[in-house]
């Protein structure tokens, strides 16, 4: 038999788990956030357009990664869409917003939607310089 070492050593020892993170919270995104989501899913009816996605989650996936990689985070104003909770399962990310988290409070659910709606921006930001969308990775 070998050593049990916690999966959570970093943290002094003790083992964090999901329950230790209270609220898992939902997803969602704003009116105009979705929208630009929406637009970005991939039509058989227009194949020439810039819609590189296959549906909103992957899209609303990107914007999140977007917003992480940049470090900053965005809230939700007026109306919220919320993003399908069997597609986009936000235990999956307790891990790389951990620590965030523990540090500023909120609910993943929360953290994730504001990066996305980060990401939002950015996407924005870059299909009105008329970039590809793709080119964003």
């Amino acid at each position: 038999m070998g050593y049990s070492f916690s999966r959570y050593t970093y943290t002094g020892g003790a083992a964090l788990n999901d329950v230790d993170i209270e609220k898992k919270g939902s997803v969602g995104i704003s009116e105009s956030g979705h929208a630009l989501l929406v637009s970005l899913v991939n039509d058989s009816e227009k194949p020439f357009e810039d819609c590189p996605f296959d549906s909103i989650v992957e899209a609303f996936r990107f914007a999140f990664a977007l917003g992480y990689s940049s470090g900053n985070r965005v809230k939700k104003e007026g109306k919220k869409h919320t993003i399908a909770p069997r597609q986009f399962v936000v235990t999956e990310y307790t891990e790389i917003l951990r620590d965030e988290i523990e540090k500023h409070g909120g609910s993943l659910g929360s953290v994730i939607s504001e990066y996305a709606e980060t990401g939002c921006e950015i996407i924005t930001d870059h299909v009105e310089e008329n970039n590809q969308i793709l080119s964003l990775i």
